[in-house]
């Protein structure tokens, strides 16, 4: 299918891409052509094409808007290019701290795109505040040429402060560990408004603002050993649970740059006149909470199962007749699929009746 875009007549260049903006004519959906301009650039341009493909092969999986999607692209051609959405403008271009519902979305939308590439067997490897767009709503997650398959070598091109402490063996693998990392250190530099640092300096300082929101929701996700950081799962119900908050603020009076701050009230537990019941419908979810409510749901439904053996034994057996019935077309073989039923049926209850007949004829 041929794909539609209308591109601004502004181009911009960098050393290794000439950078054109444009929009889909069919959806209005802002989109990023980048054509590279040296050889690396043309690794990055098949690596993220490579990505999108992985994505887009997700079974039942939509793809979700949290990360970037590769609309068109040319590999082979004099001018290799991929074009890709692009939602907004990087919050390292964001004047001032955001208000603390807007960095919950970031941190969960950034935690939806890491759990996504997961499921893909990928890495991002270099979650920054300017691979982060927001516009207004959503968070969007770009740049996939620097995607890495999970377990290879993490990318080492980084400035220090963004990389993660090695593992106990002393590698830095691509993990989710090292992701859910990255993305905790742009929630944690958007929030104070400075820069990123090393890992013991973060730790200190969230150490000092112990018993903040902000505190609690990054917990672990600094910890020098991969395997002590919590998963993304975790963090989304972190994220959730901190929107019901009624501060985000440090414990020290003084802080003024947090103590200030306070997250709007999504619902009332008791229902009042001036804060009826119904006014937590009317907050719009974000794909954090719809992807922690689906997995409620599941959890739900597979304790309801295990509840419940018969009826899985029954679907089971149910299911396997129909693959049996229906593997093969000849009659000659569904006639002796029916008797070997009746037989493997029949034969128990032909011994029961025989059994009750003598036991009744004992007496």
């Amino acid at each position: 299918m041929t794909v539609h875009i209308e591109f601004d007549p502004d181009r911009r260049f960098t050393d290794q891409f000439e950078l054109q903006w444009g929009r889909l004519t069919d959806t209005g959906e802002r989109v990023l052509r980048r054509t590279a301009r040296t050889a690396d650039a043309q690794r990055l341009v098949h690596a993220e094409v490579h990505a999108g493909k992985q994505l887009d092969a997700l079974p039942g999986t939509s793809y979700p808007a949290q990360v970037c999607r590769v609309v068109e692209f040319e590999l082979n051609g004099p001018d290799p290019h991929v074009t890709s959405t692009y939602r907004g403008v990087p919050v390292a271009g964001q004047p001032g701290a955001p208000l603390p519902e807007t960095l919950l979305t970031i941190f969960g939308d950034l935690l939806v795109a890491i759990q996504t590439l997961a499921k893909a067997g990928l890495t991002h490897g270099t979650i920054m505040p300017e691979f982060v767009l927001w516009d207004g709503t959503h968070a969007q997650l770009v740049n996939l040429g620097e995607t890495v398959a999970v377990g290879e070598p993490a990318r080492a091109a980084l400035d220090p402060q963004w990389q993660p402490p090695p593992g106990p063996d002393g590698l830095r693998l691509a993990t989710e560990a090292h992701d859910v990392y990255q993305a905790g250190m742009v929630v944690f530099c958007i929030a104070l408004q400075r820069g990123p640092a090393a890992a013991a300096a973060v730790r200190e300082e969230l150490g000092r603002l112990a018993g903040s929101a902000l505190s609690g929701l990054l917990e672990g996700v600094f910890a020098d050993d991969p395997r002590d950081r919590p998963d993304a799962h975790e963090l989304l119900r972190r994220v959730e649970d901190a929107r019901y908050e009624p501060v985000w603020q440090s414990t020290d009076p003084s802080d003024a740059t947090t103590a200030t701050i306070k997250i709007p009230q999504q619902y009332s537990p008791q229902p009042t006149a001036t804060a009826p019941a119904v006014a937590r419908a009317a907050v719009p979810l974000s794909p954090a909470r719809d992807e922690f409510r689906r997995l409620v749901d599941a959890k739900r439904q597979y304790r309801e199962q295990r509840g419940a053996p018969q009826q899985v034994a029954w679907r089971f057996a149910r299911g396997l007749v129909d693959v049996l019935w229906y593997s093969r077309d000849e009659l000659s073989s569904k006639i002796i699929m029916g008797v070997l039923t009746l037989v493997v049926v029949g034969l128990p209850l032909l011994l029961v009746i025989l059994v009750v007949t003598n036991l009744g004829g004992s007496k």
